[in-house]
């Protein structure tokens, strides 16, 4: 048997579909059956006020309504008595055994117990966590790891095709910092600090001195060869690399694992952003204004329209 619940809620529906045929007489649209639980135990397990919903389209005194329901709702399987109260509300007692019922239920279905189909298999995509590729996770990125799991989690359980996603935000001001900060590390790490001296925005966070002796296990001093301005690429790269890795490894440790980890450069490697903005002014969601290009966010509700790409030409955060 399904959930008891359901069950009658079912029976209701197909008894109040039934009555208003034989008085040719039609649901309204949208009508749901709703079930509450009665304030007092003596009045049931269950209540409903159908029959003042109804009376109106269906031409009938509530009490009236709520006697023809009871009198075609089934006794026996889920309902043990019905009875009318006040102006027309209709209280259940269900079976005795029902309880036994629903435990039976939960059993037999195991791990599926309460999985619904409300999603059809439609797609949702649930992005979470995404936090900069520049350190450590703290206590807020767990909650957020925590938040984000359980809702594609439900998600997945009431019907939908989920997909969990990283959003790796490797593009902007804050690699460049973070490629300073390692390259200086590095060079503090083999003796030559002066020689990159550390960015007054940078990280200061001890795992940036661990990274950087990653760096001379590997390459020795070979990476100080180059001058400090041509290996801050090398070095933003790698780093974020090192640290998407170290996000990922404790985000397994907590339980939560993504199915894409998207990077955000990607969009400048394979030239997206470029086209993405042409398409925009070319829909009129963009426009060009004081040497900067805008999006028409106003136009989906927001208070202002926002900044795609700066007057030097850098895209802004919100661009991608």
């Amino acid at each position: 048997m399904q959930n008891m619940t359901e069950e009658l809620k079912k029976i209701l529906e197909r008894v109040v579909e039934k009555i208003a045929l034989d008085g040719d007489k039609n649901i309204p649209e949208g009508f749901v059956v709703r079930l509450e639980r009665p304030k007092q135990a003596e009045h049931g397990d269950w209540a409903t006020n159908i029959a003042m919903q109804l009376s109106k389209p269906l031409e009938m005194k509530p009490r009236e309504l709520a006697q023809k329901i009871i009198d075609q709702v089934p006794l026996g399987e889920i309902v043990e008595k019905a009875d009318i109260a006040g102006p027309g509300f209709i209280n259940f007692t269900l079976v005795s055994n029902w309880i036994t019922e629903a435990v039976k239920n939960a059993i037999s279905q195991g791990e599926n117990y309460g999985r619904v189909n409300s999603g059809k298999g439609r797609r949702v995509q649930v992005e979470f966590v995404s936090a900069n590729p520049t350190g450590p996770l703290h206590m807020g990125h767990g909650r957020g790891a925590a938040v984000g799991d359980i809702i594609a989690s439900i998600l997945d359980f009431a019907g939908w095709k989920v997909e969990r996603e990283y959003y790796i935000n490797d593009a902007g001001l804050q690699m460049e910092l973070l490629g300073k900060s390692a390259q200086s590390r590095y060079f503090d790490a083999i003796g030559r600090g002066d020689e990159a001296p550390f960015p007054e925005d940078g990280y200061h966070g001890e795992y940036m001195i661990d990274i950087a002796k990653i760096f001379v296990d590997k390459y020795g001093d070979e990476l100080a060869n180059k001058p400090p301005e041509e290996s801050v690429a090398f070095f933003s790269t790698e780093t974020a690399k090192i640290v998407t890795e170290m996000i990922r490894k404790d985000l397994e440790e907590f339980g939560v694992t993504f199915d894409v980890w998207f990077s955000e450069q990607s969009l400048y490697d394979n030239n997206l952003v470029d086209p993405a903005m042409e398409e925009l002014k070319n829909r009129d969601f963009a426009y060009e204004e004081k040497g900067a290009l805008w999006f028409r966010s106003t136009l989906f509700g927001d208070d202002k329209d926002r900044v795609l790409i700066r007057t030097n030409g850098v895209p802004t955060y919100f661009t991608s």
